[in-house]
């Protein structure tokens, strides 16, 4: 593979040598969005930016530059960049003003395990500069408390229950809340919970869950534990088997489903589009983070979170670290907006004939004596 310079970061993203260039050395007419581009795709490609021979030694050990560490193994950067990018943005929209150099490094979590006071955090990485670190996406809580012996450090996406961290996190039990609500609204009754299961633990998973079955119970709904899929420890229900498994249960009578992220659900629509079941027409489905639809698939029903809002946030909350190391740890919430799309709709009572006449009843309302 050919060596990557600034050059070939400028022909991918077609821009000049010169902006590319001024993207590294901080200068303040870049626009942050597009230093953000360009830190990404250095990243993604394995470059590192060495100040010219020319800058002082002092002024290449200066520690003012941000290390941002994106949790994300190589199969899923594609999947993971809309999130983790407009978190970026925010980042460096807001280092920019601050005068702070960013670096940006993906990490695949599962592997990434420095031990307490690491000389060498990220290969090809100097830290000597690294004044503290953001965290995207979830990490080991060991390697998390490691880095925390070295560095001032603050999560973006994920609290860390275990570790005395600062964070800023979607508030799940808002959203959550928002996204059962409008099922309701809509007349569902039976409505379950699904997700993936990830490389590695994934706690914005259990709070989402915890949010869910808070708000049924808020909302006078049945919580039923056989429509929360893939959830507990011993589940390893295979994509394929839990579209599967959905479809089952849209027999029985389970007329929504809340999905733990927008990937997920997005995902869920197109496997049970593959079993014949309509969405929203045999059941009705929600998200959660906004992230922008693949192409040719509907909006899902969702809360669009802001990320970039949460990304100048970490820096926000980093400096604090910085300049306040005893304080007590703060965990933010950054509530989303509803997005009411294509993928959930009223439910349709139908009529059905009785030794009495016709009675109203549910689509899909699952027959007397089923489990």
């Amino acid at each position: 593979m050919a060596k990557v310079d600034q050059q070939t970061l400028a022909r991918l993203l077609k821009l000049s040598r010169t902006t590319v260039s001024r993207c590294f050395t901080n200068h303040p007419k870049i626009n942050p969005q597009t230093r953000s581009r360009v830190f990404r795709l250095a990243a993604e490609l394995g470059y590192e930016y060495t100040a010219p021979r020319n800058v002082k030694a002092s002024q290449r050990t200066v520690r003012n530059t941000i290390s941002v560490l994106v949790g994300a193994a190589a199969s899923e950067r594609k999947r993971v960049d809309d999130t983790a990018g407009e978190i970026i943005n925010g980042i460096s929209e807001k280092a920019a003003a601050e005068k702070l150099r960013i670096e940006i490094h993906y990490v695949e979590p599962s592997r990434f395990l420095p031990g307490p006071r690491p000389r060498k955090i990220v290969p090809r990485a100097r830290s000597s500069t690294w004044r503290g670190i953001i965290l995207i996406y979830p990490f080991n809580p060991k390697a998390v408390r490691n880095l925390m012996t070295k560095f001032p450090t603050v999560s973006v996406l994920d609290n860390y229950e275990e570790v005395e961290l600062d964070s800023i996190n979607p508030d799940e039990d808002r959203g959550i809340g928002a996204m059962v609500r409008h099922l309701k609204d809509l007349g569902h009754r039976r409505i379950g919970f699904l997700t993936w299961k990830y490389s590695i633990e994934t706690p914005w998973v259990e709070r989402r869950l915890g949010a869910y079955v808070g708000n049924l119970y808020r909302l006078g709904l049945e919580f039923d534990p056989n429509l929360v899929l893939n959830a507990r420890n011993e589940e390893q229900i295979s994509l394929e088997d839990l579209a599967e498994k959905v479809a089952h249960y849209v027999k029985l009578g389970v007329t929504a489903w809340v999905c733990a992220a927008d990937h997920q659900a997005y995902h869920l629509i197109d496997e049970l589009k593959k079993l014949g079941v309509s969405v929203p027409g045999d059941c009705s489905v929600t998200g959660f983070d906004g992230i922008k639809p693949p192409p040719g698939t509907p909006q899902v029903t969702t809360v669009r979170i802001p990320f970039k809002d949460m990304g100048m946030s970490s820096v926000l909350s980093l400096q604090r670290r910085i300049s306040e190391p005893n304080s007590a740890r703060r965990h933010i919430q950054v509530s989303g907006k509803k997005i009411a799309g294509a993928t959930s709709a009223t439910r349709v009572p139908m009529r059905r004939l009785t030794t009495e006449g016709t009675e109203d009843t549910e689509r899909g309302k699952a027959p007397k004596g089923a489990n």
